[in-house]
């Protein structure tokens, strides 16, 4: 099973990727769809270090969080269906949370704290946080984000991911270190959009 969601996380990267350059290039959909396929047959053929993009990529990011692959696939879909899966507020909380999260884990991971708020995500507890968090968010009516801890709360118990602890089905470095870059990106586009 884990070498199926490296995989699968690694072809949502490369996906992420092709659908960036697509949107960059052209607006005309089959278009965008074949440029995804050129870069996706690119990263399989194309050497790097006696390997191919495809290996390189699976290596370095391995197994992404859940939060990850869901927020990967609502760029996808935005980008190559015009459709947005995940509403831009969503998104905003989503980015803050695991900001704060990543703020929380990291600097603890690292041995910089004598909290180990990461040996939390072994038992039941931070679940059940997750799960009367996702209930708040609900009642606020952010179903969409009370949802994705839900999924990730269920995938966690589910035991799909390689990992037994809790942290790495919400969040993993990648997501942590470009959160803030996609939260500026995000504001901008609110502000762009607010402006016209």
């Amino acid at each position: 099973m884990n070498g199926i969601l490296m995989n699968y996380s690694t072809a949502l990267i490369i996906i992420s990727l092709g659908a960036l350059l697509a949107s960059i290039i052209t607006r005309h959909s089959i278009w965008r769809w074949l440029i995804v396929a050129v870069v996706i047959l690119l990263s399989l053929i194309i050497p790097v270090v006696d390997s191919n993009i495809w290996l390189w990529i699976n290596g370095a990011a391995g197994e992404l969080s859940i939060v990850s692959m869901i927020l990967l696939s609502a760029f996808i879909l935005r980008k190559m269906a015009v459709r947005d899966l995940i509403l831009p507020s969503t998104r905003i909380h989503l980015y803050i949370f695991i900001l704060l999260a990543g703020i929380l884990l990291y600097p603890a991971t690292l041995g910089l704290m004598q909290f180990d708020p990461y040996a939390l995500g072994y038992s039941f507890e931070l679940s059940m946080l997750l799960l009367s968090i996702s209930i708040l968010y609900w009642i606020f009516k952010q179903q969409q984000m009370a949802v994705i801890l839900l999924i990730t709360v269920a995938v966690r118990e589910a035991g799909i991911l390689n990992s037994l602890n809790t942290w790495d089905y919400l969040i993993d470095p990648l997501l942590w270190l470009f959160s803030p870059v996609l939260l500026v990106l995000l504001m901008l586009e609110k502000r762009r959009a607010a402006a016209s």
